[in-house]
C-alpha cells in the first residue's frame, strides 16, 4: 500500500528530460499514489485518505457538488456513500432513458474528486482525481462526441467545462481557517498558481476518460487562467489523445506523464495528440500472465488470434474509427439481439431489450454518419471508404472462423483487459496499469508529440538529437529556467511621445501611458 500522506515526491525539483527540457522529474511514489487516487475516483472511497491527513474532500457527481468533513459522523457517511454509489451505479431502463436523454445536447457526466494536503514549507498539495468512464451506459456518450470544438475532442471538452463551472463552489474551509482567511475555493488557488511564488501545487490524475479530462483541465488552464507550468503536476493511466495535429505548438511542455500498456488500443485513439510525455510499457509474458485472466478453452485462444492482427492496425485515431465503422457494418446484418450481445451491452442496458431491430438498424446508421463526421472533423480528410473494406474484410474472415459472439467476446477481452487498473481481477490476476506501477517503472519509454497534421510522435531514448522540441517559447505554459531569475525593481516612470503631433507616419509604434514590455511580460508601472 502506498504511504497515501507523503506528497513529497510531488514537489520535486524540476530536471531535465531526454529532450534537453526542464520538466518534473517521473516519481514511482507519484505514480503510485496517482494509481491509488485514480482508483478512488471510481467509488469515490475517500475514507483512506482523510486518515492520512487529507482534508476538505468534494465529490462532484453529475452535477451535484457534495463536501466532504474530515470527522465525518457515521450517519452522514452511510447516507453519503449510498447516494453516491446509487448515482455511479444507476439501473433500471427508467433511468438510462432519462440520463440518455440528459446527453442529447451536452454531456454533464463529469465526476471528480478534490481535496488538500498540507505541505513543507507551508505549502498545499491540490489534488484532483478525474474519474474514468463509468458502468451506465449514457456515461460512454461523451467518449464518442469526437468531433474537434476549439481542437479539442468536443466530448472531453464539454465534461471539462462542467468541472470548471464548480471552480467557485468547490471550498477548503478546513484549510481556510488555518490560513486565515474568510474563504478559500478552488478558484482562489488557481489565481494563486498563476504567480511563481505560489503556495498550491495542483495534482492532476485520472484513468481513461479521466486521463482525458486531466489534460484537457491542465491546457485550459494554462491557457486561459494563465496557470505557470510549475504549480501542476499530472500522472494519467491509459490517457486517450485530446488534440489535433495542429491545435498545440508543443505539447511536450505540458507537465503531465501518461502511463500506457502497449496492449490498450485506448491510449491510440481519442483525437490525435496526448499532452505532455507519454511512458509506454512494451508488454510481454510477465505482464500478460498477471493481468489477462481470459479463457483458455479452444475457442476463445483462436478467437483472440483471428483479433490480434486487428487490433495492431489500429494505430491511432483515423485508424480506430476506420475499424469501427467496418465493425458496425459487419454487426449491424444480425438480429437486435445479436447487436446487443457483441457489444456486450445485454446485461447493462435494460433499454436494449426494449428496442426493435429496425431501431437498432437505425442507430447503426447514425453511429456510422457520426464516426464519419468526426473522422473529417479529426483528421481534416473524408472517411477513407477503402480502408473501411480492407477492414471488413479482415472482421468478416474472423467471423467466419470462429462466429460473431466469439468475435465480439475476444475484442472484449484484448480490449478490457489491457485496460484495467483494478487493484483484484478473477485468478489473483491485477490490472496492468497496477502491475506497471508496481513492477515496471524502470521499463517505461518515454515518447512526446511534434506539431503537424499528422503529428509524428517521437521516441526519446532513440531520437534524442531529433527530438528537442522542448526549448521553444509558448506564452503561459513553462518558463525553461532551472531558477527564477532576479527581478528587476522598476521605478515608477512617465512616458511622453516625443514625435511631433502633427505627423506619426513611418514611425515605430509607441507603448501606452504607463506601460512597458520586459520579454514576455507586460509589466504596469504606477506614475510619480
Amino acid at each position: 500500500m502506498t504511504e497515501l500522506s507523503n506528497v513529497a515526491p510531488l514537489l520535486l525539483p524540476w530536471a531535465e528530460d531526454v529532450w534537453g527540457g526542464l520538466r518534473p522529474p517521473v516519481s514511482v511514489e507519484a505514480a503510485q499514489m496517482s494509481a491509488e487516487l485514480s482508483c478512488a475516483a471510481y467509488d469515490m472511497e475517500i475514507e483512506p485518505w482523510l486518515r492520512a491527513g487529507w482534508r476538505d474532500a468534494s465529490i462532484l457527481l453529475d452535477g451535484e457538488l457534495t463536501a466532504v468533513p474530515r470527522h465525518e459522523s457515521w450517519l452522514g457517511k452511510t447516507i453519503r456513500e449510498r447516494r453516491v454509489k446509487a448515482r455511479l451505479h444507476q439501473h433500471g431502463a427508467l433511468g438510462e432513458v432519462l440520463g440518455t436523454l440528459r446527453q442529447v445536447g451536452e454531456s454533464d457526466t463529469c465526476k471528480a474528486l478534490v481535496m488538500l494536503h498540507p505541505a513543507p514549507e507551508g505549502r498545499f498539495v491540490v489534488a484532483i482525481g478525474f474519474m474514468g468512464t463509468g458502468a451506465r451506459f449514457y456515461d460512454w456518450i461523451s467518449n464518442f462526441r469526437m468531433t474537434s470544438q476549439e481542437g479539442v475532442h468536443k466530448g472531453f471538452l464539454q465534461l471539462t467545462k462542467q468541472f470548471e463551472s464548480y471552480e467557485e463552489r468547490i471550498q477548503f474551509p478546513e484549510t481556510a481557517r488555518a490560513l486565515g482567511m474568510r474563504r478559500l475555493t478552488l478558484g482562489d488557488v488557481l489565481r494563486e498558481a498563476e504567480h511563481p511564488g505560489s503556495r498550491f501545487l495542483l495534482w492532476l490524475t485520472g484513468h481513461s476518460q479521466g486521463a482525458a479530462l486531466m489534460q484537457v483541465y491542465a491546457h485550459r488552464k494554462m491557457r486561459g487562467n494563465r496557470v505557470l507550468a510549475r504549480n501542476i503536476v499530472g500522472y494519467g493511466f491509459a490517457s486517450p489523445s485530446v488534440m489535433t495535429g495542429t491545435a498545440v505548438g508543443n505539447p511536450a511542455l505540458y507537465p503531465l506523464y501518461h502511463i500506457q500498456c502497449s496492449d490498450d488500443v485506448v491510449t491510440r485513439c481519442g483525437a490525435q495528440v496526448h499532452l505532455g510525455v507519454c511512458l509506454t510499457y512494451l508488454s510481454d509474458e510477465a505482464l500478460r500472465r498477471r493481468c489477462y485472466p481470459w479463457p483458455e478453452d479452444s475457442l476463445s485462444v483462436r478467437a483472440r488470434a483471428c483479433v490480434q492482427p486487428i487490433l495492431r492496425r489500429m494505430t491511432d485515431t483515423a485508424a480506430c474509427i476506420e475499424s469501427a465503422v467496418a465493425f458496425l457494418n459487419v454487426i449491424s446484418t444480425g438480429t437486435a439481439a445479436d447487436v446487443w450481445n457483441v457489444l456486450g451491452l445485454s446485461g447493462s442496458f435494460p433499454l436494449g431489450r426494449m428496442v426493435s431491430a429496425a431501431e437498432v438498424d437505425g442507430l447503426m446508421r447514425s453511429a456510422r454518419r457520426h464516426a464519419a463526421m468526426a473522422y473529417q472533423s479529426i483528421t481534416g480528410q473524408p472517411l477513407d471508404q477503402a480502408r473501411v473494406a480492407d477492414f471488413m474484410a479482415d472482421i468478416e474472415a474472423a467471423v467466419r472462423q470462429v462466429g460473431l459472439r466469439a468475435f465480439g467476446a475476444a475484442l472484449r477481452q484484448l480490449t478490457g483487459l489491457p485496460h484495467s487498473i483494478a487493484a483484484e481481477l478473477p485468478n489473483g490476476c491485477i490490472g496492468a496499469y497496477r502491475f506497471i506501477v508496481e513492477e515496471g517503472m524502470e521499463r517505461l519509454i518515454p515518447t512526446c508529440w511534434l506539431a503537424g497534421n499528422p503529428p509524428i510522435r517521437l521516441l526519446g531514448v532513440e531520437r534524442t538529437a531529433q527530438a528537442r522540441v522542448g526549448r521553444a517559447e509558448e506564452t503561459g505554459l513553462v518558463i525553461r529556467r532551472r531558477a527564477q531569475a532576479t527581478r528587476r525593481v522598476h521605478r515608477g516612470l512617465r512616458y511622453r511621445d516625443p514625435r511631433p503631433r502633427t505627423d506619426t507616419r513611418h514611425h515605430p509604434p509607441v507603448l501606452e501611458k504607463g506601460a512597458m514590455r520586459a520579454g514576455e511580460k507586460l509589466l504596469r508601472t504606477k506614475e510619480r
